[in-house]
């Protein structure tokens, strides 16, 4: 930071032009030091107004610290939301890192430095400094953490603030208090496929990405590319708004209300199955075992056998060796084919799997079952069910499919395919209110060249989640370079 000083600081200039060149050097030196008075100009060279908040910033800093008494009527949570607001200022951040770093090398009370320390944490986490001031930085945390436990966690913040890009919102009062006083640590529930519940902590800065990164290894993945084909969903108010997080969103800022909950649930199908994790397996068959039942993943009523299997692997996953019973069966069966199905001819079936898959383990029937459902046309696709949609051809309930590269139609009973649209050719999304009272909302959709322009809309419950879904995967698409105008 001496180097920096020399180079960039306003005074350093003019103390480089004295005679004596070791006492110039050591006057420099001072620059990057604690100072007991406040600064009458900004350290940097700025332009006289934002040298101006400068000045206000550094007796921010220093009545935070505790180094210069607190204005009436201001406790220090004013003044930190002060210097962050301060912060939001790109021309004012290498300033204020400048003199948070020059407040807390050789600061005589442990006690004030502690609270300065604390301060850079929590800078690190929301604002990169400049590229110019970046390895200078660096080096000075680096050269600090083996004294200092605040500088490593601001190393921590610092190299994920370069990656996610920072906190974007100012977390609320209490959460800031907490930090101050080195509690950031917090449970957080993330529950997964099969009602199964995965604790973790998180932190002031951690952000989805290294949630799900986490939940990743707990099932052997660890290749990036696989890492990015599952999603955190955040739910609220009973269904009311879900939406997958994107990645560098900070979990502090969505998780605050007690009806918010985070869901994890694989959204893309690209990387080929491995089957080499027993969670690996109980999430994935969990998952694939839900979107089946729902109907998310259709067979015909008519297809008896391949109802029997799948029927049959689903009870040997229950290590169940007992006969199933008919209202075992149905059970095994999605309810929209419940009352269609030939109970008789399929329990029998059943019977016939079972003698013939005699011996399989309940892991080795999930991975069947996983491996069966792989084979539907759907499979690898986020399904919803329409309720209508603007075609002649579709007049009742279809099945929208959803992945990184299309959007398509199927009817669910003769599962034809009626439309495929590129997500890269969407130029709008556009909400719509309900057509009846108490009724779903609808999704419009604009797509196609300026040439053709096409537009589709459809009604269903979910028309919100369709919307960010289908957003998120856009973003999350490497062939995808603009995203739609939303509305």
């Amino acid at each position: 930071m001496q180097e920096f000083a020399r180079r960039y600081f306003r005074r350093s200039q003019a103390l480089l032009g004295q005679t004596d060149g070791g006492a110039a050097g050591k006057d420099t030196d001072s620059l990057v030091q604690y100072t007991k008075a406040p600064i009458q100009e900004s350290l940097l060279s700025l332009s006289d107004d934002v040298s101006k908040l400068a000045v206000a910033s550094f007796l921010a800093l220093m009545r935070f610290m505790g180094d210069q008494s607190k204005p009436r009527g201001k406790d220090e949570m004013d003044l930190l939301y002060e210097l962050l607001k301060l912060c939001q200022q790109e021309k004012l951040r290498d300033e204020i890192y400048c003199q948070v770093i020059k407040q807390v090398t050789g600061h005589p009370r442990p006690e004030h430095c502690t609270r300065g320390w604390s301060f850079l944490s929590l800078l690190t986490g929301f604002f990169p400094p400049s590229t110019r001031l970046m390895p200078y930085l660096t080096k000075f945390l680096q050269d600090s953490g083996p004294s200092q436990e605040l500088a490593r966690s601001s190393q921590e913040h610092l190299q994920r603030t370069v990656k996610y890009g920072g906190r974007r919102r100012m977390p609320p009062p209490g959460e800031m208090k907490a930090f101050l006083k080195g509690q950031a640590i917090r449970l957080l529930l993330i529950h997964l496929p099969g009602g199964v519940d995965y604790r973790t902590n998180i932190q002031t800065f951690t952000v989805a990405a290294e949630v799900q990164e986490e939940l990743c290894r707990q099932m052997g993945i660890t290749e990036p590319q696989e890492v990015q084909e599952f999603a955190l969903f955040l739910i609220k108010e009973k269904s009311q708004l879900v939406r997958p997080l994107q990645p560098a969103e900070c979990l502090n800022s969505v998780v605050v209300d007690q009806d918010v909950s985070l869901h994890s649930r694989r959204l893309h199908w690209e990387t080929p199955l491995h089957f080499d994790n027993s969670t690996y397996i109980s999430t994935h068959y969990s998952q694939v075992l839900w979107d089946y039942l729902q109907g998310k993943l259709p067979v015909s009523a008519k297809a008896d056998a391949q109802l029997a299997r799948l029927a049959a692997l689903q009870h040997l996953s229950k290590a169940n060796r007992n006969t199933p019973s008919g209202q075992d069966l149905l059970a095994y069966v999605p309810k929209q084919l419940q009352r269609q199905v030939n109970t008789a001819s399929i329990k029998n079936l059943m019977g016939q799997e079972l003698r013939r898959l005699e011996g399989h383990s309940p892991q080795e029937a999930q991975i069947s079952f996983i491996e069966a459902m792989s084979q539907l046309p759907l499979f690898g696709y986020t399904v919803y069910g329409v309720l209508r949609v603007s075609m002649q051809a579709l007049s009742g309930p279809t099945l929208l499919g959803l992945n990184r590269q299309h959007l398509i139609l199927m009817d669910p009973s003769s599962q034809s395919l009626y439309c495929r649209i590129a997500l890269k050719s969407l130029q709008r999304l556009h909400l719509l209110s309900p057509l009846e009272e108490k009724g779903p909302p609808g999704l419009e959709v604009n797509y196609g060249s300026a040439d053709n322009p096409q537009t589709i809309w459809f009604e269903l419950p979910q028309a919100q989640e369709l919307l960010y879904t289908t957003v998120f995967l856009i973003d999350s698409s490497a062939s995808c370079t603009e995203w739609p105008s939303i509305n």
